[in-house]
């Protein structure tokens, strides 16, 4: 097999390690300052304390308030 040679191998590490970096941390934040709805979503998130990493909302206060919304909502018909 014809396998790189180390520094070869660091090489190409680090400069796809900083190509994500600068997707996350320069590309993706220029985009959603840029673009209306996306700027609007992240003030949102940010002001109400939401994270949009996390895998389950329930322990959100958002998720209780709109659950209680949707039940009073249900109950009603």
């Amino acid at each position: 097999m014809n396998e790189k040679s180390l520094p070869v191998r660091l090489k190409n590490f680090v400069l796809a390690l900083g190509a994500t970096f600068a997707f996350v941390y320069l590309f993706l934040p220029l985009l959603t300052s840029s673009c209306g709805i996306l700027n609007r979503m992240s003030v949102y998130l940010d002001a109400n304390g939401i994270d949009p990493t996390r895998y389950y909302y329930t322990d959100v206060e958002q998720v209780k308030e709109g659950e209680e919304y949707l039940r009073s909502v249900l109950e009603e018909k």
